[in-house]
């Protein structure tokens, strides 16, 4: 890890003020990458609800926003 982002980090920890490199934004910016892949994927348009942040109208897409995690790296059940 670079100086610069550990030094912000350890900032922001103290501060509480959100770092350089927030996890909201790092979401956001690969998330396209998975839309896209789904869609290469299946061949057609879909359409995307940023907000509850899945396929509209579409669940063979939304199946496709998961995938089964190794034993000891499950996800806690909401």
């Amino acid at each position: 890890m670079q100086e610069s982002i550990k030094v912000n980090w350890l900032d922001c920890i103290k501060s509480r003020n959100r770092p350089n490199a927030d996890v909201e934004i790092g979401h956001r910016s690969i998330s396209v990458c998975h839309l896209v892949n789904i869609t290469r994927e299946l061949d057609r348009k879909l359409t995307w609800d940023p907000l509850a942040e899945t396929f509209i109208g579409d669940d063979e897409a939304n199946k496709l926003l998961d995938r089964p995690r190794r034993a000891g790296f499950e996800l806690p059940e909401a």
